[in-house]
């Protein structure tokens, strides 16, 4: 796949989106101009490219609207080609809002609650990957900023929200069935393994170097170093489905920039979308709690307020359960408390990988090559990742709490 000098694909042309903006706009006459630009910075989006699309379309009573959208394409890297597509993440997430969103906001609507949990999909004729959404910037969303993480305000919003989404999973899942498998898998998959071995291998390399540094971390080398040969697995035994417990089809990768809050003009926060819905993953909700805690929440909160965030989360839960009537047992908040200590390598997985990620000073360095491999860029990367002050503080709060729930142990 070829691309310009601004890393666009060469592929993208004005004529793709002509379907998009009638779908938008109805009628309208021609495109008059088309600019496709990268719409993040390096770090801020991993997995795949965003791009930013502007268009000024002539309509047909001669006014001229500016229109934009959001297209999200695979990397044109030999890396991503290779490994990255065993995950098959565009035809997921496609279904992801085609298939899946659809079905639970229509349950809501169902039993009279408007619940909206993300921006609207269009079509587009061509074989390349992509994911083509509404700008929701129009709509005032945007991100927070993702190093200074989320207030308790915004982590209530993300919470509630995520109950909203858990229980129409769970309700849909008990009506229904399972969902295949595209839509369940995850991020931990058996053609995978290898990628999140050389990633986890490199990754503590890098990070008992920056602990070392740190009375306050050096403490737990000793056990982390008990796990590292055997993390792989471990984190692999962390996917297994106990049909016993409460499941839900989990967002799988819920960290803030996934994230986008709408405000109104007072600056007061009114809605939570989420994005990037590529990897999903059925079984305990512990996954997206710990994953989105740990690695989103604000140092002053991420531990301090986490029972408090729990029971938050449970009472949304059980409400909208009811309110769709879910026909099984409902979850006790000791179960969902439970499952967060048993499934506490998930926690392990987004203190020692993913929070500092989220909390790396930018660079031009951060890719997803450089983040899931093991080569001389990917250690200067990780070198520059792990050595963050940033990340130290938050790995000084998660560890200590992560030791006391037994999660260190081998």
């Amino acid at each position: 796949m070829s691309t310009n000098i601004d890393n666009i694909p060469n592929w993208i042309k004005s004529n793709l989106f002509e379907n998009a903006l009638h779908d938008t706009l109805g009628d309208f006459k021609k495109i008059l101009n088309f600019k496709a630009f990268p719409a993040l910075a390096p770090g801020e989006n991993y997995a795949t490219v965003m791009i930013k699309i502007e268009i000024d379309v002539l309509l047909d009573n001669g006014d001229i609207h500016k229109e934009s959208f959001m297209l999200k394409v695979a990397h044109d890297s030999e890396f991503f080609k290779k490994e990255m597509t065993k995950w098959d993440m565009f035809s997921t997430e496609m279904g992801m809002y085609q298939k899946v969103v659809p079905e639970f906001e229509k349950m809501y609507a169902n039993v009279g609650l408007k619940v909206k949990f993300g921006a609207r999909a269009f079509k587009m004729s061509t074989q390349e990957d992509y994911i083509l959404l509404e700008d929701l910037t129009k709509k005032g969303f945007k991100n927070a900023p993702r190093q200074e993480c989320l207030d308790i305000e915004h982590c209530e919003a993300v919470l509630k929200k995520m109950a909203q989404w858990h229980a129409a999973s769970a309700v849909r899942i008990a009506n229904k069935g399972p969902y295949e498998y595209k839509y369940s898998k995850g991020m931990f998959i058996d053609s995978g393994k290898d990628v999140f071995k050389t990633m986890l291998e490199s990754s503590l390399k890098h990070l008992f170097n920056a602990i070392k540094k740190s009375p306050n971390l050096v403490i737990y080398q000793q056990q982390l170093e008990g796990l590292k040969d055997n993390l792989t697995e471990l984190l692999y035994m962390e996917c297994a489905r106990y049909e016993q417990e409460f499941n839900v089809l989990n967002h799988g990768d819920c960290w803030s920039n996934n994230i986008m809050f709408q405000y109104n003009k007072e600056g007061k926060l009114q809605e939570t979308f989420f994005v990037d819905l590529q990897i999903p993953s059925y079984g305990t909700p512990a996954q997206d709690l710990l994953y989105f805690i740990i690695t989103s929440a604000q140092l002053n909160i991420k531990i301090n307020k986490f029972d408090y965030m729990l029971k938050y989360y449970y009472d949304h839960l059980i409400d909208h359960l009811k309110l769709l009537k879910y026909g099984k047992s409902l979850p006790k908040l000791k179960d969902i408390y439970m499952s967060t200590i048993r499934h506490g390598k998930w926690g392990l997985f987004s203190a020692l990988v993913t929070m500092p990620a989220v909390l790396c000073d930018p660079s031009d360095k951060a890719s997803v090559d450089n983040l899931v491999g093991d080569g001389q860029e990917a250690d200067k990367f990780k070198e520059f990742m792990y050595s963050n002050e940033r990340v130290a503080k938050h790995l000084e709060v998660v560890l200590p709490w992560l030791s006391c729930r037994g999660v260190l142990e081998s």
